[in-house]
């Protein structure tokens, strides 16, 4: 069973004999719990901005997707009966359809090929972003874990300082004649 911070602000010591100072302890226990709920806080945060950087760079893949889909749906032709009948103006049409179509082949591969360009932009700036936050994640994971190894070993350092101590005390006392 994992320990939540507020384990650690409500644990009660029992008192027996002369026994730990409670103050000491209840802030030894306050300033632990403060630390913990400010590195949860820190790796929710993190991870939240990693999951929106991931979104975004689905949306990025969706947003190309749908951009070569609509570039490659034909358009819907109408059949309107010409007006005249003259050879050059049929001619003319021909030659100005067929220009149009080029100019728009021309038109919807740049755009293709400025979406994607776009859509890689954009999908490589969020997995930098992703990466980045990874890293950081990571590096304060381990500067957090460091720190609870830190606090762990002085609060078992002070629990023997403290017991040497009391032992010695209670060794002194047996040995002077006043206390026999």
């Amino acid at each position: 069973m994992a320990i939540t911070v507020n384990d650690i602000r409500n644990k009660q010591f029992k008192m027996e004999g002369r026994g730990y100072n409670c103050d000491e302890v209840d802030d030894f226990l306050d300033a632990l719990a403060e630390q913990t709920e400010k590195l949860i806080r820190e790796n929710t945060g993190l991870k939240n901005e990693l999951a929106a950087a991931k979104e975004q760079a689905e949306a990025a893949k969706a947003a190309e997707k749908t951009a070569l889909e609509a570039v490659h749906t034909p358009a819907v032709q109408q059949d309107a009966p010409p007006a005249f009948n003259e050879p050059s103006y049929f001619k003319n049409l021909e030659t100005t359809l067929r220009e149009t179509l080029i100019s728009a082949q021309r038109i919807a591969d740049e755009t293709i090929d400025d979406a994607r360009k776009k859509a890689r932009r954009i999908v490589a700036e969020a997995e930098e972003h992703v990466n980045t936050l990874q890293e950081q994640s990571a590096q304060k994971m381990a500067e957090a874990r460091a720190d609870y190894d830190a606090l762990k070993n002085a609060s078992e350092e002070y629990r023997r300082n403290f017991t040497s101590l009391v032992e010695e005390q209670t060794r002194l006392l047996k040995e002077n004649p006043i206390f026999n």
